[in-house]
């Protein structure tokens, strides 16, 4: 079966149009790769050695991939990772830690991705063929590696974005997932915007006395109630990471109710189209 890709143009915008690996690129348009870091607790970074019949065959690289029709990009690295390595990962354990544009033709954005996990070499197995050998290497090494020409040539991930990757941390917002929350709603349903002037078709608050990784109070999409509301308390069954924005929203409803990540995105729309994003369970 052909692999397709979702077409992006110079903004990350979907086009609509949908191509076909292998095909000839097209000048001005995207898609979308992701490359994942796997670091263990001793600050090593996990590569692995493509498979002699791909192109830069024996290098050895970070693993990762196109991302697929539909997938967003946080699933694309997360399958990539599964498929290349044998490992699974949640999307908890999922840092996000930059995007890549690349002009030439054919042109992609990437996203990195970074994972602190110890994996096993044992552990890891190859079911796609695409990779042979694995092994854990120091940032030097790694950078070694790469003036003797042993690295992929289009990994993206050097000695400041190691730095970087240290230091991030799991977004705290996770940890209300599943959990009961009270929410102050300040932006109730039918409300308007006190500067962009857009209607809120949804209410719209924050959880007290929490903080925010923007320095405010975590702020809370309170979907399933049709009416405006002064505060609510329901369960958060999800979080819109913010790729590009310090300010993650969790998504919060009644009680036994069950909400699509397709319903989510269509209701939050209205804010989150100005963002790039990923829905976290």
């Amino acid at each position: 079966m052909a692999e397709l890709w979702d077409v992006y143009d110079a903004n990350r915008k979907k086009t609509g149009r949908i191509a076909e690996r292998g095909a000839e690129p097209i000048e001005g348009e995207y898609h979308v790769v992701v490359e994942g870091i796997i670091i263990n607790s001793k600050n090593e970074i996990l590569v692995s050695q493509r498979a002699k019949h791909k192109e830069h065959g024996l290098c050895w690289e970070c693993n990762g991939g196109s991302i697929l029709k539909g997938e967003t990009s946080l699933e694309g690295i997360l399958r990539e990772l599964k498929e290349e390595l044998g490992l699974k990962f949640t999307k908890k354990e999922a840092m996000y830690l930059k995007e890549v544009r690349r002009d030439i033709v054919p042109q992609d954005f990437k996203d990195l991705w970074v994972f602190r996990k110890d994996v096993r070499l044992e552990d890891i197995s190859f079911p796609d063929g695409e990779a042979v050998d694995a092994k854990w290497v120091t940032i030097d090494e790694f950078e070694h590696m790469r003036k003797r020409g042993e690295l992929n040539p289009s990994t993206d991930f050097g000695e400041v974005d190691f730095e970087v990757a240290l230091n991030l941390k799991q977004r705290e917002a996770y940890g209300y997932i599943g959990k009961e929350v009270f929410v102050k709603i300040d932006r109730p349903l039918g409300s308007k915007h006190p500067k962009h002037g857009f209607e809120y078709p949804v209410n719209y608050g924050y959880v007290p006395n929490t903080v925010s990784g923007d320095g405010e109070e975590l702020d809370c999409y309170v979907l399933g109630i049709d009416k405006p509301i002064d505060t609510f308390e329901g369960r958060c069954i999800a979080v819109i990471h913010r790729l590009n924005d310090d300010d993650d929203k969790l998504v919060v409803v009644p009680d036994e109710t069950n909400i699509t990540d397709e319903q989510i995105n269509e209701m939050v729309e209205f804010q989150e189209k100005w963002f790039k994003g990923e829905i976290v369970r």
